[in-house]
């Protein structure tokens, strides 16, 4: 498989977690790689996901894709597990804010050449992009393992799309979420959101053409509608159901960035300036998403 267009590369941003709870019970989400440039020039690689994805954990293990032997290429169909210091995770300073920050450069550093990856670099996300334009409606791409499935001969995560059903740039209930019309199961907790769109996309004076690749959020729940329903279970009469609304919850570009700032500053390190017209448009030629190099 040529991992040749943004579309094709974003499939390999994400990775599968596996938590095994001190419980003993397994669960499934999702995580997306993120790399950020230092300052001092080297690379901070980071695993993105929610705090409820990695929070009681006696293990924790990541599912990648092996790279292929004698190329940058992935080898698909074979995995790599990488087991992570369960206890080794950062959260939102805001108890109520649902994302957390694995630092991975261990992992690269040891097992990196082994892993086919394409992180997803800072400057994607929708804080550090200037001049984003944002409508009220925007359709939405999102990558990950709902209900923990992918293509098992592959191992590639499963794309779904949907539009905004709250605006982006406006804080739901006061909160830095915004709600995403399109199905979210468990499992597609830590799933990235990007507006990506191929060809052409709406600007503030127009159509621009060309393709669009902008982070804007994390998944972090479903909205469901809690009632009760008569059935035929032995003698109860009626049992208590969550019914889905199709409704997502996602954490917005800034709830990242402020979890990503927490990390960097506690590990005494400082970003680097972002470059002056961050790009908006995403050509596949020059805007490669790669693996970090160095260790940060």
């Amino acid at each position: 498989m040529n991992v040749d267009t943004p579309g094709r590369q974003l499939l390999f941003s994400t990775v599968r977690i596996t938590n095994v709870l001190t419980s003993g019970v397994a669960t499934s989400g999702t995580g997306f790689l993120l790399f950020v440039d230092l300052e001092d020039g080297r690379h901070a690689p980071l695993l993105l996901t929610n705090k409820h994805v990695v929070a009681n954990s006696a293990r924790l293990i990541t599912h990648f894709i092996q790279r292929g032997e004698t190329a940058d290429e992935p080898n698909l169909g074979v995995g790599f597990d990488v087991e992570l210091d369960p206890g080794n995770w950062f959260g939102h300073p805001e108890p109520s804010v649902d994302v957390a920050v694995v630092p991975m450069a261990p992992v690269f550093a040891s097992v990196g050449p082994k892993l086919f990856t394409r992180a997803l670099p800072l400057s994607l996300l929708a804080t550090e992009v200037e001049g984003l334009y944002l409508d009220a409606i925007e359709e939405i791409t999102f990558v990950g393992y709902p209900d923990g499935r992918y293509d098992t001969k592959h191992l590639t995560p499963i794309v779904r799309r949907g539009v905004t059903a709250t605006p982006l740039d406006l804080d739901l209930n006061g909160q830095p979420t915004f709600l995403v019309d399109g199905s979210v199961f468990g499992g597609s907790s830590g799933s990235p959101v990007f507006l990506f769109n191929e060809g052409a996309y709406r600007g503030p004076h127009g159509l621009h053409i060309g393709t669009r690749m902008v982070l804007v959020g994390i998944i972090a729940q479903t909205w469901v509608r809690p009632g009760v329903h008569p059935v035929e279970v032995a003698a109860q009469e009626h049992v208590k159901i969550a019914k889905e609304l199709n409704l997502g919850v996602a954490f917005n570009a800034r709830a990242i960035k402020e979890t990503v700032d927490a990390v960097i500053t506690a590990a005494g390190v400082r970003t680097k300036a972002p470059h002056a017209g961050t790009r908006v448009a995403i050509d596949p030629a020059t805007d490669t998403l790669t693996p970090p190099t160095s260790e940060g």
